[in-house]
Order: C-alpha cells, then sequence, then structure tokens
C-alpha cells in the first residue's frame, strides 16, 4: 500500500509510505529557498512521488494535515486540489463524520481559513501573525489568488463529556481516562474523509488532527510496543486540544487521553518575539540566550495549564507573563534601556527574561509530566517510555530534564519534531491509525534523519560545470581523511554527504564544521554564517566517546535534541557560557561523517568537531550541490566537501 502524506501549514512537505516504511521525504523550504515554507506546489509532491519510486497512479491513499488554523493552499489548481468530497474508497470508521450526519450538519461549516484574508484582504487587528505567514508564503506578493487552490482546514474534531470542564493540571491528574480505550470511538474522532485531485485522479483522502500527526511521527518509528505520548507546540490556544494532548499507543493504535490545556510553548514563543529576536524561529535564539543569565524573574504563580492561570489572575498568559517579568525588573533596579536591543541582547535585562522564560518552560513541562504519569498510573498503565513531540521538543535542556528526572523508562524525541515532520507522521497515522494496519514483524527504530532527496554523481557535476569558473576541484583517496586534516589544521569547511535531514537539525550530512578546540571559531563560524555572535554551536562526538566527554544527557543522543555538560575544557568552542552543550553523538549510521571524526580524533586526540546547519541567515539548510556552492562561493568557507569532492577557490 502507497500513501501519499502533506503537510500543507508552514513547513510544508510531502512524504510517502510504502506498506508502512519511509520510502520517501521532501520538505518544501529546501526545494523553494524560503524558510518554513506555507503551502504546496506540484514540485515538491513530484518530487516526493519520484523519490518513492512511483507514479500518482499508484497511490492508494493520501493523508493531509496542516498547522492551526492555516488552510490547505497549492499552486496550480489544475494540478492539485482538495475537496471534502467522498470517495467510493472511504471505508475507515470516522466519529466525526458519523456525528455530522445525524446532527446534519455541514462539515464546510466546521473550516477555517486566514491566510488570504490576511495576505489578499488585509484583515486587520493580527500584525504579528500576518507578518509571520508574509514569510511563509511570499508568493501573495506576485500571484493573485486564482493562482492557487484552497480548502479551509478542520482543526476541530470530536470532543467528549470528560474533555468538556475547564480541569487544572491536578484535576487531570485526579482523572480516570481509562473509559477511552474500551472503545474506538475516540480514537477514530480525529481524521475526516476527503478527496485528493492530483493531475486529475481522484485519490481517497484523509484530514488528519494536526497533534494526531505528531504523536504519529514519534509513535511508530520509536521501536516500542506501548508508549506515553505527548505532543506540545506554541500555538496559543491553550482551551481544547489546539496546543496538544496526552495520548496512549498501544500496539498499531494511538488512544487520545486529554488536552493538557498548555500555554507553554505559546508563553516562550511570544516571549523571543517580544525581546525582537524575530518572529520566524524566536524560540531557537530564546533557548540560547538564557543560559546569559539567571531566572530571577521566574514567578511560581505562571507554572500550570490555562486553566491554573486564569485561577492566579493570567488572562492572557504569553502578555501577562511579559509585563511580569519587565514589572519585577524595574522593581528590582534592572537598566531597562537595553530591552530588546539587538546589540545588547545579552545585557542583564534581556538574559534574565530569556533565562527566566526557560524556567518557566521547565517548570511546566516537568508539572505536566507529572500529571500524566498520574492518568497512567490510575490506569495501570506504569513503567512506559515517553515519546514527544510538537516544537516544544526542541528544547534541549526541557528534554534532558524529562531523561534525569526518570519518570518514563526513556525520552524518545524525533528529528522532526517541529511541524517539519507532519507529512510523515500524517502518513503514519493514516496508514496504522485509521487504516488499521498493524506494523509487519516487531517493532523497529526508525528514528533515521536522513530521509530527504537522493543527489546522483551527475547531480552534483553538472552543478560544479555551472559554477565552475572560480573553483578548483578534485576527488582524494579519502575525503573524510583529508576533510579532518583541513579541521586539525584550523579550516572551517562546509560537508555535503548523502541524503539530507529532515527536520531543523544539520546532523552531519548537510552541516559547516570547524575545530572544537579553538575558542575564536565561535565568533568565527557566527561570522560566516551571519549569525549575532552569542549564539551557541553544538559539538559532534564518536558515540564511542561521548560519556568521556560529556554527561547528562541520555546516550547514544544522535539528533541534537538534548542537552550535556561539557566535561573537557578542551572544546571552548562549543561549550556554553553555563558549561552545557546540544549534543549529537555520531555512530556508522551517519555515513562518511563517522570516519572523519575518527580521523580527527587520530590526528588530535579529540573526537569532538563543532557542528552548525549548512546554511546563511534566514535561509534553510542546503538541500541541493547548487546550493552548497552558492553558499561557498559568497562566504568565508576554507573548502567544500560535496560527494567525495574537495572544492576550493581557484587562486588569483
Amino acid at each position: 500500500m502507497n500513501i501519499l502524506g502533506l503537510q500543507f501549514g508552514h513547513d510544508a512537505g510531502a512524504a510517502v509510505l510504502r506498506d508502512g516504511r519511509v520510502a520517501s521525504f521532501v520538505l518544501r523550504e529546501r526545494l523553494s529557498r524560503v524558510k518554513h515554507a506555507l503551502s504546496l506546489d506540484p514540485q515538491t509532491i513530484d518530487r516526493a512521488i519520484a523519490e518513492a519510486g512511483i507514479g500518482v497512479g499508484d497511490i492508494d491513499f493520501c493523508a493531509i494535515t496542516s498547522t492551526q488554523k492555516i488552510e490547505l493552499i497549492a499552486r496550480d489548481p489544475r494540478r492539485i486540489a482538495v475537496s471534502l468530497e467522498r470517495h467510493p474508497d472511504h471505508a475507515a470508521p470516522c466519529s466525526l463524520a458519523d456525528i455530522l450526519a445525524r446532527a446534519g450538519t455541514d462539515p464546510a461549516t466546521l473550516l477555517f481559513s486566514q491566510v488570504f484574508d490576511l495576505l489578499y484582504r488585509n484583515r486587520k487587528g493580527e500584525d504579528l501573525l500576518r507578518h509571520s505567514v508574509a514569510h511563509y508564503f511570499p508568493e501573495h506578493r506576485s500571484e493573485p489568488e486564482e493562482a492557487f487552490s484552497r480548502l479551509g482546514w478542520l482543526d476541530t474534531y470530536i470532543t467528549t463529556d470528560m474533555w468538556a470542564r475547564r480541569p487544572r493540571l491536578e484535576e487531570i491528574a485526579a482523572t480516570d481516562y481509562g473509559r477511552l480505550l474500551e472503545t474506538d470511538v475516540v480514537r477514530h474522532g480525529f481524521h475526516f474523509p476527503a478527496t485528493l485531485v492530483l493531475d486529475g485522479r481522484r485519490i481517497p483522502a484523509y484530514l488528519i488532527h494536526h497533534h494526531m500527526a505528531h504523536a504519529a511521527s514519534i509513535y511508530y518509528l520509536a521501536g516500542v510496543e506501548r508508549a506515553a505520548i505527548l505532543c506540545h507546540d506554541g500555538f496559543s490556544g491553550g482551551q481544547s486540544y489546539h496546543a496538544g494532548m496526552f495520548y496512549y499507543g498501544d500496539g498499531h493504535r494511538i488512544f487520545p487521553l486529554a488536552p493538557h490545556h498548555l500555554v507553554a510553548g505559546a508563553i516562550y514563543e511570544t516571549t523571543g518575539i517580544r525581546l525582537n529576536l524575530g518572529l520566524v524561529g524566536p524560540s531557537g535564539k530564546l533557548m540560547g540566550l538564557a543560559p546569559y543569565g539567571e531566572p530571577r524573574l521566574f514567578a511560581e504563580d505562571f507554572v500550570g495549564n490555562q486553566y491554573d492561570l486564569h485561577a492566579a489572575g493570567h488572562r492572557n498568559p504569553p502578555e501577562d507573563w511579559i509585563a511580569r517579568c519587565l514589572a519585577r525588573a524595574e522593581a528590582l533596579g534592572y537598566d531597562l534601556r537595553p530591552f530588546r536591543s539587538r546589540a545588547q541582547m545579552t545585557a542583564r535585562i534581556n538574559a534574565d527574561i530569556a533565562a527566566s522564560t526557560q524556567r518557566l518552560f521547565e517548570r511546566t513541562l516537568l508539572a505536566a509530566v507529572a500529571a500524566f504519569d498520574s492518568v497512567l498510573q490510575r490506569m495501570g498503565l506504569a513503567g512506559l517510555p515517553l515519546c514527544y513531540a510538537g516544537g516544544t521538543a526542541l528544547n534541549c535542556p526541557a528534554n534532558s530534564l524529562l531523561a534525569q528526572e526518570g519518570r518514563f523508562t526513556a525520552v524518545h524525541v524525533p528529528p522532526w519534531c517541529d511541524d517539519s515532520g507532519l507529512a510523515l507522521g500524517a502518513a503514519l497515522a493514516l496508514y496504522h491509525n485509521v487504516l488499521d494496519r498493524p506494523p509487519g514483524g516487531p517493532p523497529r527504530p526508525g528514528l533515521d534523519a536522513y530521509l530527504g532527496p537522493r543527489v546522483t554523481d551527475g547531480d552534483v557535476e553538472a552543478a560544479l560545470q555551472r559554477h565552475g569558473a572560480p573553483l578548483v576541484w578534485d576527488r582524494p583517496p579519502d575525503w573524510a581523511e583529508v576533510a579532518a586534516e583541513d579541521l586539525a589544521a584550523d579550516r572551517v569547511i562546509g560537508w555535503f554527504e548523502g541524503r539530507s535531514e529532515i527536520g531543523p537539525r544539520a546532523l552531519g550530512h548537510r552541516s559547516i564544521l570547524a575545530d572544537a578546540r579553538r575558542a575564536e571559531n565561535w565568533a568565527r563560524v557566527n561570522r560566516i554564517k551571519g549569525r549575532e555572535a552569542w549564539r551557541p554551536f553544538a559539538p559532534a562526538v564518536l558515540a564511542e566517546r561521548a560519556a568521556t566527554w560529556f554527561e547528562g544527557a541520555p546516550l547514544p543522543s544522535p539528533h541534537m535534541l538534548f542537552t550535556a555538560r561539557v566535561l573537557s575544557p578542551a572544546l571552548p568552542a562549543i561549550t556554553h557560557v553555563d558549561g552545557s552543550a546540544r549534543l549529537q553523538t555520531v555512530d556508522e549510521g551517519c555515513g562518511d561523517f563517522h570516519r572523519l571524526l575518527r580521523r580527527f580524533e587520530a590526528l588530535t586526540g579529540v573526537p569532538v568537531v563543532l557542528n552548525t546547519s549548512f546554511n546563511g541567515p534566514g535561509e534553510p539548510i542546503v538541500e541541493t550541490p547548487d546550493d552548497a556552492l552558492r553558499f561557498f562561493l559568497a562566504s568565508e568557507l576554507d573548502a567544500l566537501y560535496i560527494a567525495g569532492r574537495r572544492v576550493r577557490r581557484r587562486p588569483a
């Protein structure tokens, strides 16, 4: 069975499952070169289908999802369109469809649209949202509405009487949700039948709820038979299940247990925006800024979910948090003048707000997980691993605290835990949870980040010829060995190998590498990438040496999703001001990147290099040889290693 997964929201993408296995995965931003690109185009879908080795006629079903409140927008309505029409092959049970049919309700009345209203009709009053959506969807500046097909997004699925009240975390912890496992009504309540028209062919499709897609993106690939599943992101609606849920995974089934009503992600993201860290990706920068400060502005009464905070008098938690931080800072005699100043971002006011917000997020996450653990204990489901997805799962210090706390046997976070993983998650949810397909054989780990499009030798040669005049290149007998020698000689290199990483982290296939032993490389690589000088870098370490050089993170840690303490003073370029580092462990599955590290260790005695994403400011990670060569020619990189070749600038 071939399933096409489509994510239409920001971080749009397409993935193909063949009999439950990942056959292809394409992120639109990597092709369009618009970071966090919103909407889909034929090129992204065509590439995913071709990479899977199938044609449009081979697709059996399509799984469709989106970011909250983002309608389904597709370039070229002659080729791509989605509707709520039924298809003869719609046979899977659907609780929401049954409920609407009994009530005589038209499902179209539940659909939500806002992107075109904001960008084409200039709807007032939502400037921050308009600016971010305008970045994700720049096509609105040059294309008329008629250039796109569009269907409103279904954000509201079913509910139960158990979710009707407004519970604080302690009330959730005291509730027995066991009866939700006794039937499939709720499990089948987070999808809805639709039809995809692709190149004239009508394909049976199902809309998949945003957080169900997040849950599936980790649970079905974590190599576990049962798990607690937590999803949370920065969506600001703490009511209902739009900001995330607690789930229970059992075999091939995912049972929604309860909305957690958290607003911690929204507080975190809004704080990043208010600190002037940008509308695109402020949370990652806030996480990097926090170690420069102390959590002196932390306030205990902001710990909890939406209803805990309402009970404490906080009706607009994100804005109330910022106001509280500023009021406390003023009362403590802080100099408020550097607030929001990009030139003084590490000033006490900014750094302490960041540190306090990080502390708030960690405390809230641990409180939520404690409530979830109580729910599971009450249901007789102790001793489970935790699968965690959604944008907040990129918070490495919090992830490490989850692992250290030991409530769960393990903590699994996918490299695509943000919305970049939704196309794959939707396809997995459809295959297993909707169509009721159990995995063939025992559970198998499948968190391989290197799922992007393939690059052929011909692709590389053609790109080199196009850019060739200012370049010279050769094929060393062992490119990994020569790259290690360059690093040991303090050269900063680009490293381009095999299929690209899915998700926001570069993990040694589209990376910029430098010698972590040299303190000056912190500033040097930030300059090369056009980043703020204060932003930290991550280490890549041989997996078999990690415990000697780092502690405090679960090992192995292959996806830069946990923070460790650096044990040696020999690594100043990757050691943050608090002695921490966002760790990547590297084994043979990483390809020649592993051999590079082995050779670097042989040369220097250190099995660690600085590893950062191969991209410039505001850009996606490079995808193609052309992307890599363009960056190289415009940068201060000393060399580019690409598919077995060493590329340098032609001497003047």
